[in-house]
């Protein structure tokens, strides 16, 4: 009995340390993201970086589209994944594969995300887009997160629809605002994160 109460308290301090490097790696690059935004803002644009905000719908209704988008899409894409032949090359992703590879709690799920979302896309939507437009943008989303294959025509679908992904958000940025972008952004890697992670377990 001792022995495996020895044995769970040492698995929660292995979470609990993973849970903090989690955190940290998501606190360095929202600042890094952050940073490159302000510096976007400064060099490049007229204005500041607070006046990618001002546009859209009033927040609360941003933050209710940006959900509710962010589900959608991620079970459309997740449906569209699973049943074609892009499945079988997922993990011919390095993103993909590292995700599948780690080991993640619920906050670690929930604090990922909502600093992905809304650092990546304060960077390529709000400071960005505006001076690329959106598909430029979007090729550039798309490859830094390494999604453009050409191996294979499931490669190339994948990229595709991370491609039709990124321009969705670019899109809902322009309508909605940025907080509706940031929001869809974090819920689809919050619901992704753990369906890769099911899809891995087999469960």
């Amino acid at each position: 009995m001792e022995e495996q109460l020895s044995r769970k308290e040492k698995q929660e301090s292995l979470a609990a340390a993973g849970s903090r490097q989690w955190l940290m790696l998501s606190l360095l690059s929202a600042a890094v993201y952050g940073l490159l935004a302000f510096l976007v803002f400064y060099f490049f644009r007229d204005t500041g970086l607070l006046s990618a905000f001002e546009h859209g719908c009033p927040p609360l209704v941003q933050l209710a589209i940006g959900g509710f988008t962010g589900g959608v899409a991620s079970l459309v894409i997740w449906l569209v994944v699973i049943r074609s032949p892009v499945r079988k090359v997922l993990d011919d992703f390095h993103l993909i594969q590292a995700i599948s590879r780690a080991s993640f709690t619920p906050f670690d799920r929930i604090q990922l995300s909502l600093f992905a979302g809304a650092g990546e896309e304060l960077l390529f939507r709000g400071a960005l887009q505006p001076l690329l437009g959106i598909a430029a943008t979007s090729v550039i989303f798309v490859g830094l997160h390494g999604y453009f294959k050409f191996s294979s025509p499931a490669h190339l679908l994948f990229g595709a629809v991370m491609f039709g992904l990124s321009v969705g958000l670019g899109y809902l940025f322009e309508q909605a605002g940025l907080l509706a972008a940031m929001s869809a952004h974090a819920v689809y890697d919050m619901l992704m994160l753990y369906a890769i992670q099911h899809r891995q377990s087999g469960a």
